[in-house]
């Protein structure tokens, strides 16, 4: 168990995520109501003149298959899988590589007109399409043109802008414990959240929103650098006012939730620094004033103080601290921390065969469904809002499952490990009937719990919607939280609220490669558990998406590199 004191008071979780649920009740007695007038800025602008640097345009499109892409197989060394280094490109990472994944990941794909105003949709979704989360890239010099640095990305004027100068990589990881992918990678990208963005439209709950938003868009940099033959970790282990202070971020406006280190095969070969003195003399970053941005909303913002009370109780302090915490789960004794006991030996529910473990991913296709390029994929993504009722063939359901119980490389988690089990109600699958199941990751197999469910269920269950009556399946992420914290603290709510956005983002591609939709859902908490029960009695709910096919013929995206001005920046919603 990490040791940090108010870590490791995880009251401070559990009454947060017991206060923000939602419930019939909870939602006829809200008060709540939009402010449109209000509605924040879905960019980030500084208020003092930085230096920018234009990203180039011609970067390729990803080939890949997409499910290819999704199934990243290629875990690093912190994870206890070996990896075959000659899967990654040896040669450095340019400055069009660092286009082609924040495009992918966080690019502005279409340009929606409506007549109270234009939304800029993007590579990954955002719960509201309010896009509340920045990309912050630190780098060491990138050719053919870009110094090493710290920068921060826009999407609306495909650019960077130089928050320091120098190579910031070996401060960046003694931040995480001497995490050596941090040290050895030519870029970290650092994801941030801006509070009010989400906070605006879903109140105290949207510090869930933080790590599903996040995870969507790590889901898309990790099948990015997979194509790229690059090896990619998440990090969520660091010293919180350090990388707060190394991007000059305004207190309780913007926070860093997590980061990715991105190497080629000859930054995997290097060795990391072990002369702990030499650490501790370059570790230090210079203390620069925070950098202002315009305000978000013209009548200003509602700070949630549970938000901050929660982020603040979940910091990790120094690098002692991040050591412990990123060593804790493989410390546990309790192999089945977080996870059904259903996972790990023979179940007694009768089980429907997803796949065999010897299957490849190609052999689980259907020869009528063609698997679209990644690049295609993410163009075509949106967030389905009117499903038909036409069902959907098994295998495409076996490739989703299939694809989202891969693993994550992430720096907490060995050996392919997860927090998060899944599981669905099938409304219109062909030859799976109707019903609630588990997906039982180590027997690759759909567990029956619940027979001859009404398809209404599913659509109760995510607040009363009837676009997830209609989905052909509704897959809810679950865990159980209590394990997690007792052995993670409070951070430990982080981590498995951003694993479930990473699945998520991965169902939302998987689905798309294979021509049906998705959509994202929030939930009535403790109906989800009820329902499932008494198999996931002691499980939470982290996130909901259904899938199946649109009732519509919508555009493709394209490789859309808006160039707004300032003026239409600061309109937000031109």
């Amino acid at each position: 168990m990490y040791s940090g004191i108010m870590n490791k008071d995880i009251s401070y979780a559990t009454n947060y995520h017991e206060t923000t649920n939602h419930s019939e009740i909870s939602l006829m007695t809200s008060r709540h109501h939009l402010d449109w007038n209000n509605r924040p800025m879905p960019f980030k602008v500084y208020t003092v003149n930085l230096s920018t640097y234009n990203l180039p345009t011609d970067f390729p499109i990803p080939t890949m298959d997409a499910i290819t892409s999704i199934c990243n197989r290629y875990y690093n060394h912190n994870s206890g899988i070996t990896i075959d280094s000659n899967m990654f490109r040896n040669n450095n990472i340019t400055l069009k590589d660092l286009s082609e994944i924040l495009f992918f990941s966080a690019g502005i794909t279409r340009e929606m007109r409506y007549n109270y105003g234009t939304y800029y949709m993007r590579a990954a979704s955002a719960t509201g399409a309010l896009y509340p989360i920045e990309l912050y890239i630190v780098c060491r010099d990138l050719s053919p043109n870009l110094k090493a640095g710290v920068y921060h990305f826009c999407p609306a004027e495909f650019n960077l802008t130089e928050i320091r100068s120098g190579d910031y990589l070996t401060q960046l990881s003694a931040a995480t414990g001497n995490n050596s992918n941090i040290l050895n990678s030519q870029i970290a990208i650092i994801f941030t959240s801006f509070a009010w963005r989400n906070a605006w439209k879903y109140q105290a709950r949207s510090y869930r929103h933080w790590y599903w938003d996040s995870g969507v868009i790590a889901a898309n940099l990790l099948a990015i650098t997979t194509s790229m033959k690059l090896s990619a970790e998440l990090v969520m282990g660091f010293v919180d006012d350090t990388l707060n202070n190394l991007l000059r971020l305004e207190k309780q406006k913007e926070a860093a939730i997590v980061m990715a280190a991105i190497n080629t095969r000859s930054s995997l070969e290097k060795v990391e620094i072990r002369d702990t003195k030499k650490v501790e003399e370059i570790q230090h970053i210079p203390n620069l004033p925070v950098l202002k941005v315009v305000p978000l909303s013209k009548s200003g913002e509602i700070d949630y103080f549970e938000i901050w009370r929660l982020h603040q109780a979940s910091k990790l302090d120094n690098e002692n601290e991040v050591k412990e915490w990123v060593d804790s789960y493989d410390h546990d004794t309790d192999e089945t921390v977080g996870k059904s006991s259903d996972t790990k030996h023979e179940s007694s529910y009768n089980t429907i065969k997803i796949f065999s473990e010897h299957s490849s991913f190609k052999e689980l296709i259907s020869p009528n469904c063609s698997v679209s390029s990644l690049g295609e994929t993410i163009l075509r993504r949106g967030s389905t809002r009117r499903f038909t009722v036409a069902s959907i063939p098994f295998s495409i359901l076996s490739v989703i499952l299939s694809c989202v119980t891969t693993g994550t490389p992430m720096d907490f988690l060995r050996k392919g490990d997860t927090l998060i089990d899944i599981y669905l109600i099938a409304n219109g699958i062909d030859n799976l009937p109707r019903g609630g199941y588990f997906f039982n990751s180590k027997l690759n197999s759909l567990e029956v719990l619940k027979r001859h469910v009404s398809r209404e269920m599913s659509g109760y269950l995510c607040l009363g919607q009837s676009l997830f009556s209609d989905a052909s399946a509704v897959l809810f992420l679950m865990c159980n939280l209590k394990n997690i914290l007792d052995v993670l603290g409070n951070r430990g709510y982080r981590a498995a609220q951003f694993e479930a956005g990473v699945i998520a983002g991965k169902i939302y591609l998987s689905a798309y490669a294979q021509g049906i939709g998705a959509s994202g859902s929030t939930f009535f908490d403790e109906a989800v558990t009820e329902f499932f029960s008494p198999h996931a009695e002691n499980k939470n709910s982290m996130i909901a998406i259904g899938i199946g096919r649109p009732d519509y013929k919508a555009r493709a995206g394209k490789v859309l590199p808006v160039k707004l001005t300032r003026e239409q920046l600061l309109v937000g919603n031109v």
